[in-house]
């Protein structure tokens, strides 16, 4: 067998096993959930909860919430809670809008010990507003 050949082989093969189990993380490999979505009072913003999943070697599932101007598209990894936005920390996501100056965000989120960093992670403020975030209690 020739040098070229030797490694040509597993490579097309990787390829091949590569793009057919998804691995290539196009677009149908994420799928995105609109759950509630709030206008501003003065119709500016947008306030959405969503949730989001994707495949890959690990995969994922999670909610989250998002705040940007009207006209933007929804980006699921700008999200209000959490430092790794794939992880499944937070859920029963719901925004209110309180005046133009103030969201609300009330959630309940994982207390396990391995998510006490992931969860220390909250945007306080974006586009001149702030956020307050409401913690419920993890049910039992």
């Amino acid at each position: 067998m020739s040098r070229i050949s030797k490694w040509r082989l597993p490579t097309i093969v990787v390829s091949l096993f590569h793009f057919g189990c998804g691995w290539g993380g196009g677009p149908e490999s994420h799928k995105v959930e609109i759950l509630q979505e709030e206008k501003s009072p003065n119709g500016q913003l947008v306030a959405t909860s969503f949730s989001s999943s994707g495949v890959g070697a690990a995969g994922y599932f999670r909610f989250n919430a998002n705040l940007r101007k009207v006209d933007d598209k929804l980006h699921a990894p700008d999200v209000l809670m959490g430092k790794h936005p794939r992880w499944m920390a937070f859920y029963d996501i719901d925004v209110r809008w309180v005046d133009d100056q103030n969201l609300e965000v009330s959630y309940k989120q994982d207390q396990s010990p391995v998510y006490k960093e992931n969860n220390a992670v909250k945007v306080k403020s974006k586009h001149g507003i702030r956020i307050h975030h409401l913690i419920g209690n993890e049910s039992s």
